[in-house]
């Protein structure tokens, strides 16, 4: 369908009959979208480009050069073309401004008889009119006919068919994501070949339109053709187009958010034990998973995201590294967001005895691939919880999962754990802090040695800590704390004083490593 009249349309109707075109031939193409009787000399803001404009030569009569002046700002305005009346005013076209005319394809159409200016402006306007009237129907009709086909389809690629067809040319869709739709299809090459051509392609063959969803762009559709110049008929269909496209996606997207919140509530409710081993069944049964699972385990990882980034874009990122890496590492992905706090289930498809090492490699590989993209994740803590062999006891690994997280958070410098398992005193630490009162321990035990090294700006605490640790070795604890034998000795004795000769003892001793460790968690607490 053609809703464009070009000045060589005009040419064809019953009034120009008499009319010849004396210049700027290559110009008949262009484009008439108005009809302008015009006899000054000064174009000002009376002309907008476009117009087919009516002269009798009254203006320049007396003076050539005039018209050239008018010629030049008629066709710095894009103006389509001039049409001028022989005899009453003027009675030729100089050689001059033919050249002027030809030199930028301008077209000058003269009529050597009288002709009504009146009657060819009703005539042209008329047709602009009815074709403008014809081109709304139309576009009406198509929306209509695209709106109902909308509440029926189940692919978007039904809705791009159906633009296509109706233009009759090629049409490239190119999703944010990269995914490229050609219709009709295209050989590899030749779609590369035209993928490069239409990035900065500014050709009147071309014509694009974005696919925008809540002010986000989801797509690009082009329209192409080799044998037709684009009208404004096409991008209003376009633009139609791309607004039930818009439609669709909104739809698509409604009812993708609402099957994730119905997963994350029923995700949630496993975590916190409320379905029973039948029900986790059929519900593992829906995404095919069929093979035994020998256990679960919960991953929880904290995030602390950069300012001024799409942290939405990173998230998403994020948990599909993290699918894609657990999977290779043998366990199958459920995934639960809550704001800055993503809770991963996973579901052991091999065996018990190396799950712990899976996961580490898995946690290792997150990290190093994490530092070598450019993320708006600043970083993350990731937490396991205990490993729990029936899957309806998966809320105690959900459970032991944060409460490692929030151990992770008090563990001193060099003692970082990623599992519940591994925690052991810390968990202990952290079960007496909530329920007793850790400074009477630590005071009760450590407090004659943290005074004298306040006193003497000792570090008497520190070399017991070292001398527990290497089991009472006195070669392997002189050497970790660089002093002589001499001055360890000198150490042992005042630590014997303080404490008693019998610190060394079994229970004597477990105590006051436990209140070492649960010094440093203290410190680390109100630090």
């Amino acid at each position: 369908m053609k809703y464009r009249i070009s000045l060589e349309n005009i040419l064809d109707r019953k009034l120009f009959a008499s009319a010849k075109v004396v210049a700027g031939q290559k110009g008949m193409d262009r484009q008439v979208k108005w009809v302008h009787v015009f006899e000054t000399i000064e174009v000002r803001g009376n002309l907008k480009g476009g117009e087919l404009v009516l002269a009798t030569g009254f203006g320049w009569k007396d003076d050539e050069s005039l018209f050239l002046n008018l010629l030049e700002q008629m066709i710095q305005r894009n103006v389509a073309g001039i049409c001028i009346e022989l005899g009453s005013f003027i009675d030729h076209i100089s050689e001059e401004a033919i050249q002027l005319a030809d030199k930028h394809d301008f077209p000058i159409i003269i009529f050597e008889e009288e002709v009504s200016f009146v009657d060819i402006t009703q005539d042209i306007h008329a047709h602009l009119i009815n074709q403008q009237y014809e081109l709304i129907t139309n576009l009406e009709d198509y929306s209509q006919r695209l709106n109902k086909r909308l509440l029926k389809i189940d692919n978007y690629f039904e809705i791009l068919k159906n633009l296509q067809q109706y233009v009759n040319c090629q049409l490239i869709y190119i999703a944010k994501d990269h995914r490229i739709v050609t219709i009709p299809a295209m050989r590899e090459k030749e779609r590369e070949s035209m993928l490069a051509s239409i990035q900065n392609s500014s050709s009147k063959q071309l014509v694009k339109q974005t696919v925008q969803v809540f002010e986000r762009e989801f797509a690009t559709i082009y329209l192409i053709s080799s044998c037709r110049e684009f009208t404004e008929f096409e991008s209003l269909l376009l633009d139609r187009t791309a607004t039930a496209l818009a439609q669709y996606l909104l739809r698509e997207l409604y009812t993708e958010e609402k099957r994730k919140a119905r997963e994350t509530e029923w995700l949630l409710e496993w975590l916190q034990g409320e379905h029973s081993p039948e029900e986790i069944k059929d519900h593992l049964s829906f995404y095919k998973i069929h093979q035994p699972v020998s256990g679960a385990v919960v991953l929880t990882v904290k995030l602390k995201m950069a300012e001024g980034r799409d942290n939405n874009l990173d998230l998403a990122y994020l948990n599909m590294l993290i699918h894609n890496i657990f999977d290779q590492n043998g366990y199958f992905v459920f995934a639960v967001e809550k704001r800055h706090l993503l809770t991963f289930i996973l579901l052991n498809k091999k065996g018990e005895e190396d799950w712990k090492i899976r996961i580490k490699r898995g946690i290792e590989r997150l990290k190093k691939i994490s530092l070598l993209n450019d993320s708006s994740i600043d970083s993350f803590q990731i937490a396991g919880g205990k490993f729990v062999r029936e899957l309806n006891l998966l809320h105690e690994s959900f459970q032991t999962a944060q409460e490692t997280l929030s151990i992770q958070n008090k563990m001193p410098a060099g003692h970082f754990k990623y599992f519940y398992e591994d925690m052991h005193m810390y968990r202990l630490i952290s079960l007496v802090h909530k329920h007793s009162n850790l400074n009477g321990l630590v005071e009760e035990y450590l407090e004659p040695i943290i005074q004298y090294d306040q006193k003497h700006n000792a570090n008497l605490l520190e070399t017991l800590r070292v001398y527990l640790s290497c089991n009472g070795s006195k070669k392997e604890t002189a050497d970790r704390v660089f002093v002589v034998r001499q001055t360890l000795y000198h150490r042992l004795e005042k630590l014997e004083k303080l404490l008693g000769s019998d610190f060394m003892e079994s229970e004597k001793r477990q105590v006051l490593e436990f209140a070492l460790l649960a010094n440093e968690y203290q410190k680390t607490i109100y630090s």
